[in-house]
Order: structure tokens, then sequence, then C-alpha cells
């Protein structure tokens, strides 16, 4: 699949780089998603449910759902990229890991909660980032909730040769027989966020953020099994 073998080159030079320490914009980044994803899952972070997150990378996402209260035994992770996946084991070794395509996995359970994390931008491919999308909501329990974070566009414009916009128009159609609540344009432009922390104005993010007229199209989606 050129996909699969493009985003192991890619991701193997982009896991090489580091932020400088001079930047405080990924600072924003990670306090602005945990913010959102405590308000949207903690309550599901109770008894046994199941987490699965598809595409999980390095594991810093679910580090922080463990946070939140959810318990290693009960999570799974996917991830197709044997470094990060190596990465995984190592930081995260009471969790289940499965080192494969998504499309190629077959789960035994369902969850409660699913997670789908700036995954399919890096799938350029439309036919293939659909059918993730459509196989994922598939081990959605009775109840449960699917959160898919990423880059909308309905044109699906290439961002860059490595990543390309998701339709939410596609998103609703295939989940159309699912509630849907979508947290839209939650992060600044990060051309602004950059600019402000080089000149010691950091602080102004937050309020400019919540004007949403600099911000770019990173949407939250929250998908909920009512059946």
């Amino acid at each position: 699949m050129n996909d699969l073998k493009r985003m192991e080159d890619f991701y193997a030079q982009k896991d090489k780089q580091a932020w400088s320490i001079f930047g405080c914009y990924p600072f924003f980044l990670d306090c602005k998603q945990t913010y959102i994803m405590r308000k949207i899952l903690e309550h599901k972070a109770k008894d046994n449910n199941r987490l699965l997150d598809i595409g999980a990378g390095e594991g810093n996402f679910i580090l922080k759902m463990i946070s939140f209260g959810f318990i290693p035994k009960n999570i799974t992770a996917i991830e197709y990229l044997k470094d990060r996946a190596n990465v995984l084991r190592k930081k995260l070794s009471d969790i289940k890991i499965i080192r494969d395509d998504f499309l190629n996995v077959e789960l035994d359970n369902s969850y409660d909660v699913i997670t789908i994390m700036a995954v399919l931008t890096s799938i350029t491919d439309n036919e293939i980032r659909y059918r993730l999308f459509e196989k994922s909501l598939t081990y959605l329990s009775s109840g449960g909730v699917l959160v898919l974070y990423d880059y909308f566009d309905d044109n699906e414009i290439f961002i860059t040769q490595d990543y390309r916009a998701v339709s939410l128009q596609k998103i609703e159609l295939l989940a159309k027989n699912y509630k849907i609540q979508t947290y839209k344009r939650v992060y600044i432009k990060s051309k602004y966020a950059k600019g402000l922390c080089m000149i010691g104005l950091q602080s102004l993010i937050p309020l400019l953020e919540s004007l949403k007229i600099f911000n770019d199209k990173y949407h939250f989606i929250v998908i909920t099994n009512e059946k």
C-alpha cells in the first residue's frame, strides 16, 4: 500500500525533529487537547470501559486517557509504524498493542470509546481512509463514543504532500445513523500562535482562539452510538 510506505518515510524523518526550546506553541496545543478530551471523555473513564486508539503513535495520547481514569488492561492500541510501536511497547507495556494496518485487523471486542487522533489526514488515499473510518464504527458499542480529531475541508485539499484534509460532509454521511457533535475550529492557526510566542505575547492565544476567526479548520467530532 503506497500510503503506508509514504507514511513510514515521512514519520521516520518527522520523529527526529524536535520543537525549539524557545517555542511555547506545543505546550498550548497539548493543554487545549487535554482540556477538550477531558470534557468529552472523563465521564467514560469508569468501571471496565474499553478504549481503542487507532493510530496510537508513541502513546502520548493514551497516557492522557490513563490520567483521566481509563484502566490500562482495558486499552487496545493499534499502530502500523514499527518505530512508533516499539516506543509504545516500552512506554506502555501493560496495554494491548497491535502493530498492523487497522484494515487488516479483526478484533474480538466492541469498545466504549474509540479514538482516531490526527490519523485520517495522514492517509491521502480517500478510499482507504474512509474505509478505515467506516470499519472503526463497527467496533463501537451501544452507547459508545468515537472521537475523531483532524483537519477538515470538504474539498479535501492537500495541506502538504503528506497531509490531506478530511471531508466533514463525508464523515457525517458515513455516520448518519449516529449522533454527531462537532467542536469546530478549536485551534488558532499555528502561524499566529508561533508569532505570539516569539514576541512573548503567548497569553493572548486563549483569547484569540475563543474568537474563532483566527482559527484553523481543526475539529473534534464526537460520534455516539445510540442504537
